[in-house]
């Protein structure tokens, strides 16, 4: 099921079976939601790539809903979700028109990632780097061994902010640079 929750906002609901969007064939650059830092960090350099590639970009939340609740009910509001997600956006100087935003219900977060994202999808997702694996590089694993292009942005690095022409990011094991 889709309903669609504003102009660029769309809710989907992962019963059993699951529900699959049908996607814009044109190429994506999509942005998992994590902490909220690491959410606008993946957006600006999301932007940059998307640009480049004449790409969308469409921010995914997944949103994971207990078993004791109906699954079109999550017990945090969508209301407050999607305004969390705009904020988010705004946040990171994206035009909210540019951003696709899209919640995704489900009961298990690794099998909604799997019914939410296209097959080998470029994805970016941002987080800090740790000696311990942290969530978001949990993640990264999860989506690399899904078959997806994953580009990690690491907020953790000591670098120049302002500037869009210098993202420090991983791709594969490596830490490289991503230049405008």
């Amino acid at each position: 099921m889709k309903n669609r929750l504003t102009p660029n906002v769309t809710e989907s609901h992962d019963g059993n079976g699951g529900a699959r969007s049908s996607l814009d064939p044109k190429l994506c650059v999509t942005v998992v939601a994590t902490t909220p830092e690491g959410t606008i960090a993946a957006l600006n350099a999301a932007g940059w790539l998307a640009k480049d590639l004449g790409a969308r970009v469409t921010l995914l939340a997944i949103e994971v809903v207990p078993n004791h609740f109906p699954l079109d009910q999550p017990p945090v509001s969508l209301a407050f979700t999607t305004k969390q997600q705009r904020s988010l956006v705004l946040a990171s100087g994206a035009r909210e028109e540019d951003v696709d935003m899209r919640i995704y219900l489900c009961r298990d977060r690794h099998s909604g990632l799997q019914r939410a994202l296209r097959r080998r999808a470029v994805i970016v997702i941002g987080g800090r780097r740790h000696w311990w694996l942290s969530g978001e590089e949990r993640l990264e694993q999860t989506l690399r061994r899904l078959g997806h292009h994953v580009i990690f942005i690491d907020i953790g690095q000591k670098s120049d902010r302002t500037s869009p022409d210098s993202v420090l990011l991983s791709v594969g094991t490596g830490i490289g640079r991503f230049q405008k």
